[in-house]
């Protein structure tokens, strides 16, 4: 099974230079777990409903998001992008191909295909510093 055929087309997008209390209202309106931070149609960075919490007045998201992105291409397996969720601690994958932002992956299109890693969506930043230096895509 490929990326393509399980990724969430409905991406929720903001800036670096939104507040993180617009972008925490964002996440609630939506229900998105994840935003792609996208500055000028670039992807630059990604944040989760917990990196929302608590934001402090005139915050941006710029302040908050995770950077590099890691990111896969829809032929990408699932299986790989199953592995790259659990061995880099990431809680979602951006599916790209040369800029174009084409959806998402995280352990709720894993699991519709019994691919879930076992770790919850919380754990997303365990390793933060590691995924921050690494970057890149994945592997695929």
């Amino acid at each position: 099974m490929l990326v393509s055929d399980a990724m969430n087309r409905a991406v929720v997008t903001v800036e670096p230079d939104d507040l993180v209390e617009t972008a925490a209202a964002l996440v609630l309106a939506t229900g998105a777990e994840h935003l792609l931070v996208v500055d000028e149609g670039t992807l630059v960075g990604i944040v989760c409903a917990c990196d929302l919490r608590a934001p402090g007045a005139g915050e941006r998201v710029s302040d908050r998001m995770t950077l590099p992105v890691l990111t896969v291409r829809p032929d990408t397996s699932l299986e790989e992008v199953a592995e790259t969720i659990e061995e880099c601690a990431v809680g979602c994958v951006p599916v790209a191909v040369g800029g174009l932002i084409l959806g998402t992956v995280s352990n709720d299109e894993l699991a519709r295909f019994g691919l879930a890693t076992p770790h919850p969506h919380r754990h997303c930043h365990v390793h933060r510093a590691h995924h921050r230096s690494e970057g890149g895509h994945a592997p695929g």
